[in-house]
């Protein structure tokens, strides 16, 4: 049976773009393949959640296999 190790990423609004909606998708996609070339796979993107003291954002879902 397979076991994996996660972790999380946030994107804040206005964090990748110049206005608060934005989204630089050029800068999103230098990202994933960064967690990528280190073994993550992104698994889900939960949109505009209200993160416990930090900034809200988009919360992203990373999983890989351990070793």
């Amino acid at each position: 049976m397979a076991a994996y190790e996660y972790t999380t990423s946030v994107i804040t609004h206005g964090f990748l773009g110049r206005k608060e909606d934005e989204l630089d998708r050029g800068e999103l996609e230098r990202a994933l393949n960064a967690m990528g070339g280190d073994g993550w796979e992104l698994v889900k993107i939960l949109t505009d959640v209200a993160l416990h003291g930090e900034k809200d954002g988009h919360v992203l879902l990373f999983k890989r296999a351990t070793s």
